[in-house]
């Protein structure tokens, strides 16, 4: 009894881990459709897996059902999984789906929390129900005749061995060998090539998208090449941006920053406006520690590589490019910013709205005039010693002190140029600053 006992529970076991391993490969293969922009098909694979409780495959179905990417966009579907996930110790899950309820009516929330409480696992993965396909039957042995009844065996003639080649046959025989074999470089090239293109199709220059309804708008900028520095920023040199990036179409604003807030994020610091109103005009009170919590926030939140500008990427994004002082050529002009002398409506009285100024040739708004906005570098005196690949510079000083760029609505003309450079501590809050954010598109 004892041992029958072990081996039911042996058994058991052994079914449990191959649901376990077949729910893994389930979700796995999703996450590989929905990098590749299969979407429709890693929501499949996902289903499979949530079914046999993974957590992770939950949290995907949530995050499909909220940007509406291969399956409808239903808030109330994204919150159901969304907490199923959360329930089994998924804590991404729990703080996408706490913000995700900001968004929400309370009988919304109410009707994900009973489809949640009724859903329960109700199949087998793909993989395990592949894997348990009943195999076919084999042949059946065929009967041997007696000894009789066989005919006499006949002789097979002997093999011949192969004439002795000479050591100079053998050298020919395998360069030519060598020769046939395709080169691994001209593979790795063909799939660069294959790959490159993908991403052109998925992420043209100029593509804009959001994430979600409270996340900011996105504008993808090319990779390219561009001369860095300009009057009072020496010395000029030579940045290769080696791969797009996307970058916020307008700096962030209240509306997008107050989400984070409400959401238990950006450090739960209610920023001031100083009663000029919040909703789309960029937010001000922040400091760099502030930008930097709002970008890991929505990383947490999304599951993206959401991040600060680095310096170089932001003077690339702001040129558009130029190399002209500004944007729309070499004067500052008449409405074409925010700022002090500028001659637009605010004139160095306030901030302005999201969108009141024409866009450089990105798509971008406002990289010039409206607020000074941080990015991830220290600050350093001068672009002595910069890196070329348009990395941030966050080594070798006091990083207390960072880097904004842009000007503001307080500053002159000369100071929203785009290579000027301005600095401030990392804690420093008022109402001249504010931030605009990237995200990694590519590895």
């Amino acid at each position: 009894m004892v041992e029958r006992r072990f081996l039911l529970a042996a058994v058991c076991a052994g079914l449990v881990l191959l649901g376990a391993g077949a729910a893994r490969a389930d979700y796995e293969a999703g996450q590989r459709a929905w990098d590749a922009g299969r979407h429709a098909e890693a929501v499949t694979q996902w289903r499979a897996a949530a079914r046999a409780d993974d957590s992770r495959a939950m949290l995907g179905l949530g995050r499909a059902h909220i940007w509406g990417l291969g399956a409808r966009q239903d808030y109330v579907e994204a919150y159901k999984w969304l907490d199923l996930a959360a329930g089994r110790g998924n804590a991404t899950a729990a703080a996408r789906r706490d913000a995700l309820a900001i968004e929400m009516t309370a009988r919304e929330r109410a009707e994900a929390r009973r489809l949640a409480g009724a859903w329960r696992p109700t199949g087998k993965p793909a993989a395990e129900k592949a894997a348990k396909k009943k195999p076919a039957a084999a042949p059946k042995p065929a009967k041997r005749k007696p000894a009789s009844e066989r005919p006499a065996a006949k002789r097979k003639p002997a093999k011949r061995k192969p004439a002795p080649v000479g050591k100079a046959a053998k050298r020919k025989a395998v360069s030519a060998q060598k020769a046939a074999k395709p080169k691994p470089a001209a593979g790795k090239q063909a799939r660069q090539t294959a790959e490159q293109k993908r991403l052109d199709l998925l992420w043209p220059a100029g593509k804009e998208f959001q994430d979600c309804d409270f996340c900011p708008q996105m504008v993808v900028v090319p990779a390219g090449s561009f001369t860095m520095g300009g009057e009072s920023a020496a010395p000029c040199h030579r940045v290769t941006i080696p791969r797009r990036f996307a970058v916020s179409k307008y700096e962030i604003a209240f509306a997008e920053w107050d989400a984070c807030v409400n959401a238990g994020g950006c450090r739960g610091h209610r920023a001031g406006d100083r009663n000029w109103g919040r909703g789309r005009r960029p937010a001000i009170f922040v400091n760099w520690r502030d930008a930097r919590a709002y970008v890991q926030w929505l990383r947490k939140f999304l599951g993206q590589p959401y991040r600060l500008l680095s310096e170089a990427e932001w003077e690339y994004a702001a040129r558009a490019g130029t190399q002209t002082a500004y944007p729309w050529g070499a004067a500052a002009g008449r409405e074409r910013a925010n700022c002090r002398g500028c001659g637009g409506h605010w004139d160095g009285r306030k901030t302005a709205s999201a969108g009141s100024h024409p866009p450089n040739a990105f798509g971008l708004h406002d990289m010039n005039g409206n607020v000074r906005e941080w990015v991830q570098d220290c600050w350093h005196a001068s672009h002595r010693g910069a890196p070329a690949d348009g990395s941030a510079r966050t080594a070798g000083v006091d990083c207390r002190k960072r880097v904004l760029r842009g000007g503001s609505w307080r500053d002159i003309p000369w100071d929203i140029r785009s290579a000027s450079r301005q600095s401030a501590g990392w804690k420093d809050r008022n109402s001249k600053t504010g931030f605009r954010i990237a995200l990694t598109l590519e590895p």
